[in-house]
C-alpha cells in the first residue's frame, strides 16, 4: 500500500503545483482562479426544469379534461395520465444522461441523423406510409399500434444538433471557413430536411431545425459571408413555399385578421384571443377555464398557453415566461462556460431548440405570429416530445457537470 500511495501522492504533487500557481495569479490580479466543479451537476438548471415540468403538468390537466372526458368516453385523466408516465420516465433518463459522458455523443451523431432521415422518409414508401396520421391536412405524426403516436420530427431537431455540433468540432474553425466545410454540407442536410418536412406539410419543423442549424453553423466558425449566404437562401426558399402554397398563404391572411373569417381560417386564433382576453390580470383560477370546454381548438396542445392566460392571468403568465427565461439564459449559460467546443455547440442547440419553440408558440397563442403547430415545451400534450426535451436537459445537466467556474462565478 505505502508505494502505491506514494507514487500517487507524486503525480498529484504536479497538480497540486499548478493549482497553487493559479491562485497566486489570480491574487497579483491576472487572472480569475479556476476550480473544477468535481463532477456536480447545474442545480439552477435542474430546479427550473423540475418547476417547469410540475407547472406544465398541473396546466395540461386544467386545459386537458374537458376534452378527455368528451373524447375518452368519460376518462377526464386521460392526457394527464400519459403524460405522467412520460414525465416520470423522462426525469430518469434526465439524471441518467446527466452521468453520461457527452463526449461520447460524437459516435451518435451520423447514426442519429441517418435514423431520424430514415424514419421521416417512410412518409413516401408504399406500406409504410399507412403508419403516417393526418390531422388538418398535415401528416405528421406516425401511429404505432399500442404504443400511440410520435411526431418524427422530434428526432430530426435532435439529430440536427447533435450532427451538427460534432462536424462543427472535428472540421474546426479553419475549415469552417471554406465554402466546402463551412456551409454546403450543413445546407445540404437542412434541405434534406425541409424536403421531408415539406411532404409532411410541417413548416414550424422546418423553420426550428433551420434557425438551430444556422446557429450552430455560426458560433462552429463558419464565414459570415457563407452565413448570410445560406441564411438568406433559406428565407427566400419561405417566402416561394408561402407564395406557392394556398394554405399556407391563406394562413398569413388569417393571422393579419382573423375575424375575417370567426367561423372558419380564424377561428383558432379568435377563440385564442379571447381565452388571453378573459383572463385579464389575475386570472378566472386555475380550472376556471371556459374556452377549454369544446371551444378552443387543441387546448391540451398547441393553445394550451391560451388556457394558462385564461386561468392564471397575466401574472401568472408573466411568471412562466420569467421561468422559461431563466432556463433559457442558464442553458446559454452553460454553453459560454464550456470547457470544449462540442459542448458549447450542443449546448447552444438544445438551449436556442427551446427557445425557438417557446417563442414560436407564445407568438402564435397571442396572435403575433401566424399559426405554425409548434408546442409549448414541458406544457403541451406530448410524451415523446417531453421525453425528448428531458433527455435533452439531460445532456445540458452533462455538460454543466464538466464546467469550470471561478470563485468570482
Amino acid at each position: 500500500m505505502f508505494p502505491i500511495a506514494a507514487s500517487a501522492k507524486k503525480k498529484t504533487r504536479p497538480a497540486a503545483r499548478e493549482q497553487q500557481e493559479a491562485r497566486l495569479r489570480a491574487l497579483a490580479g491576472e487572472e480569475p482562479e479556476r476550480v473544477e466543479r468535481e463532477g456536480h451537476l447545474d442545480q439552477p438548471l435542474l430546479l427550473l426544469t423540475l418547476l417547469l415540468l410540475a407547472i406544465g403538468l398541473i396546466c395540461l390537466f386544467s386545459a386537458s379534461y374537458a376534452t378527455a372526458y368528451d373524447t375518452q368516453d368519460g376518462n377526464a385523466a386521460y392526457f394527464i395520465i400519459r403524460q405522467g408516465v412520460f414525465a416520470g420516465a423522462g426525469v430518469v433518463v434526465m439524471l441518467l444522461l446527466s452521468r453520461f459522458d457527452y463526449h461520447k455523443l460524437h459516435y451518435l451523431a451520423i447514426p442519429a441523423l441517418l435514423f431520424a432521415v430514415a424514419v421521416m422518409a417512410t412518409v413516401k414508401i408504399p406500406g409504410l406510409k399507412n403508419y403516417w396520421k393526418t390531422i388538418n391536412d398535415a401528416t405528421r405524426w406516425i401511429a404505432l399500434p399500442g404504443v400511440g403516436t410520435f411526431q418524427p420530427s422530434e428526432l430530426a431537431k435532435v439529430a440536427v444538433i447533435l450532427s451538427f455540433s460534432s462536424f462543427s468540432a472535428i472540421f474546426g474553425k479553419k475549415k469552417m471557413h471554406t465554402l466546402r466545410w463551412g456551409i454546403l454540407p450543413f445546407l445540404a442536410i437542412i434541405g434534406l430536411f425541409a424536403v421531408l418536412m415539406y411532404w409532411e406539410k410541417h413548416l414550424s419543423g422546418t423553420l426550428i431545425i433551420a434557425v438551430i442549424g444556422m446557429l450552430i453553423i455560426y458560433i462552429g466558425g463558419a464565414n459570415l459571408f457563407w452565413f448570410f449566404l445560406g441564411g438568406g437562401g433559406i428565407v427566400a426558399a419561405g417566402v416561394w413555399y408561402i407564395k406557392s402554397h394556398p394554405y399556407a398563404l391563406t394562413r398569413i391572411k388569417v393571422w393579419l385578421d382573423p375575424f375575417s373569417d370567426p367561423r372558419g381560417k380564424g377561428w383558432q386564433g379568435v377563440q385564442s384571443q379571447l381565452a388571453i382576453g378573459s383572463g385579464g390580470f389575475w386570472g378566472l383560477g386555475l380550472g376556471q377555464s371556459r374556452q377549454k370546454h369544446l371551444w378552443l381548438p387543441e387546448p391540451a396542445n398547441d393553445f394550451i398557453f391560451s388556457v394558462v392566460c385564461e386561468e392564471l392571468g397575466f401574472l401568472g403568465a408573466a411568471l412562466i415566461i420569467l421561468v422559461f427565461a431563466l432556463l433559457i439564459w442558464r442553458g446559454y449559460y452553460i454553453a459560454l462556460r464550456s470547457d470544449d467546443k462540442f459542448g458549447t455547440l450542443l449546448a447552444a442547440g438544445i438551449t436556442t431548440q427551446i427557445a425557438v419553440q417557446t417563442i414560436l408558440n407564445l407568438g402564435v397563442v397571442t396572435g403575433l405570429l401566424p399559426i405554425t403547430g409548434a408546442a409549448l415545451p414541458f406544457f403541451s400534450y406530448g410524451g415523446t416530445a417531453l421525453l425528448i426535451q428531458l433527455a435533452e436537459m439531460g445532456i445540458l445537466l452533462s455538460i454543466s457537470r464538466q464546467m469550470p467556474v471561478t470563485k468570482e462565478g
